[in-house]
């Protein structure tokens, strides 16, 4: 009897649910939507959150709105500024300055060169005079410089009497020293190759008159060969065994090109 109760009490189950789907269905049917089925183990609190989010369901069929950018529209390059330049410095105009001496002029130290000396004494290394100016201006004037003008018988005027020196066969009996014979030499080799004689003038006749004055000969320096230089000529000739015709040839410009001296 029991176990046809229990029949007859799970058939009363069954029949109950089936009416409920029955009435379920019906009520879809009448407002037009399809019934969902939820899952027993799905929460309430995870179906409002999804749908809350807007959450697309998979399977949805609706096209994605494709969305076109605008053509670009070319554009000129905005031009970059140019760096400041920079301030142009203001041309200054040098001061006009006076250009300093050469060695190469013989009167370019202590105004002009004096080579007319009234006697040309003995000149030692070290020597501060006048005469040591006319003997700068000599050396120059025989090229064995450039030196300075400068009356100072320094080592630049001592490398410069070496130089003389040098072209002396032998030895210099007093090296540095400047004697009447060096007087002679250095003036007489500005002389040129023309005879000399009564009646000639010039350049040449003035180194004529200086070089026999520094030789021991009283006469006047005024480039006028006359009857003053004719006597001092002898006299030169005369010393040094030449005969005494008073003409400045070859043999006379020879020796005093040597430094030879009247003694």
């Amino acid at each position: 009897m029991a176990g046809v109760r229990n029949t007859h009490d799970r058939s009363r189950g069954f029949a109950s649910a089936a009416t409920m789907v029955v009435l379920g269905l019906t009520l879809a049917a009448c407002s037009g939507t399809t019934p969902q089925t939820t899952s027993a183990v799905e929460s309430p609190t995870a179906t409002a959150a999804a749908t809350a989010t807007g959450t697309v369901q998979p399977g949805s069929t609706e096209p994605i709105p494709t969305v076109r950018a605008a053509p670009l529209t070319p554009t000129k390059p905005t031009p970059r500024p140019s760096a400041t330049p920079s301030a142009t410095p203001t041309p200054t105009t040098p001061a006009p300055t006076t250009p300093a001496p050469t060695a190469t002029d013989p009167g370019s130290v202590a105004g002009a060169c004096e080579r007319t000396l009234p006697a040309y004494p003995v000149l030692e290394p070290g020597a501060k005079e006048a005469a040591v100016r006319a003997l700068q201006c000599f050396l120059n004037d025989a090229d064995y410089g450039p030196i300075a003008v400068d009356g100072v018988y320094g080592a630049q005027t001592r490398a410069a009497v070496t130089k003389v020196e040098e072209t002396f066969e032998g030895p210099a009996p007093k090296p540095g020293r400047i004697d009447a014979g060096m007087w002679v030499l250095l003036i007489s080799r500005s002389l040129g190759d023309d005879t000399l004689k009564v009646g000639s003038k010039g350049a040449d006749v003035v180194t004529l008159q200086r070089a026999l004055r520094a030789a021991g000969a009283r006469i006047t320096v005024d480039g006028d060969f006359g009857a003053e230089t004719k006597k001092a000529v002898q006299r030169f000739q005369q010393a040094n065994r030449l005969g005494d015709d008073g003409v400045v040839g070859d043999e006379t410009l020879f020796l005093l090109k040597m430094g030879a001296t009247i003694g």
